[in-house]
């Protein structure tokens, strides 16, 4: 058995973790006082972890839409060409298709947690609509707030998922291949995001983020490769998902260097490729699931 990893926690504008398994769960943190502390957690099925991961997609592109929301309205603020209006039945649809997400988790505790989420996405994209029906107002504070109690929801659903059992054989052969190069892909990224020392306890060994590009690069090439000689049930997934992937790992790199003005249009470009490569890797779970 395997324990499921958490996840990083999501902030609306900023970056989504990957869904990985792992040998030890990591410490449990505290949920926020306004979210209810979930039961406790047994075994995960396959299909679980799809089904949880394709939340995981669905919340990453609210995300996004929200973000999209949120810039145009600061745009049209500012009297530049803008039409927040105009995107949003992008993110209702968004929104909408996170709910279905919640609806379709089956496993009763892994429900009972997620459901918490769908009160706050619905506030925060109200919020949206209310601020892009009205740009002539700012944003104002209450808007942070939400988005922040939505984040903070999140963070306690994915935290929730932290002692989880994968009830599932380790993958073998070329699968366990895919898996340990989706494992390093994803490490790099979580290095690039989190900026942590390699060696915390002995002083000089800063990031090295020259050695965790090629780390990363080096597992996307093995992905690639896994994924070429995958059964046909599940090539097509883990390709799209290690190219989704690459796209995640070249927007963290180019955020290292990158400028205020550039770190919006990166930015944006990471939450878009994440929220691919998440919706990927659910697809991939879910055809292991169905064998």
């Amino acid at each position: 058995m395997r324990h499921l990893a958490r996840t990083s926690a999501l902030l609306l504008a900023a970056a989504v973790g990957a869904v990985a398994c792992r040998e030890k769960p990591q410490p449990a943190a505290p949920a926020p006082r306004s979210i209810r502390p979930p039961p406790s957690p047994g075994l995960f099925t396959m299909r679980d972890l799809a089904l949880a991961t394709a939340l995981d997609a669905k919340l990453a592109r609210l995300s996004l839409a929200g973000s999209d929301v949120e810039a145009a309205v600061v745009a049209a603020l500012a009297r530049r060409q803008a039409n927040p209006k105009g995107l949003l039945p992008a993110l209702e649809v968004a929104r909408a298709d996170a709910e279905q997400a919640i609806q379709a988790i089956a496993n009763p505790v892994d429900r009972l947690a997620a459901s918490q989420l769908s009160g706050r996405a619905k506030e925060y994209a109200d919020r949206l609509a209310a601020a892009a029906n009205a740009p002539a107002e700012p944003l104002g504070t209450e808007l942070a707030q939400v988005r922040q109690q939505l984040a903070a929801a999140l963070g306690a659903y994915r935290q929730s998922r932290t002692g989880w059992r994968l009830d599932a054989p380790e993958p073998q052969g070329i699968e366990g291949e895919f898996a340990d190069a989706r494992r390093d892909m994803e490490r790099a990224e979580t290095g690039f995001m989190s900026r942590t020392r390699v060696a915390p306890r002995e002083e000089g060994h800063e990031f090295d983020s020259a050695a965790a590009r090629m780390t990363g690069q080096m597992a996307v090439e093995r992905a690639k490769a896994a994924a070429g000689r995958l059964p046909a049930g599940l090539a097509p997934h883990a390709a799209r998902y290690a190219a989704a992937q690459e796209k995640v790992l070249e927007a963290v790199n180019a955020l290292q260097g990158a400028n205020d003005a550039e770190k919006v249009k990166v930015g944006r470009a990471y939450h878009a490729a994440k929220a691919e490569a998440l919706a990927a890797l659910a697809d991939y779970f879910a055809a292991l699931a169905g064998r």
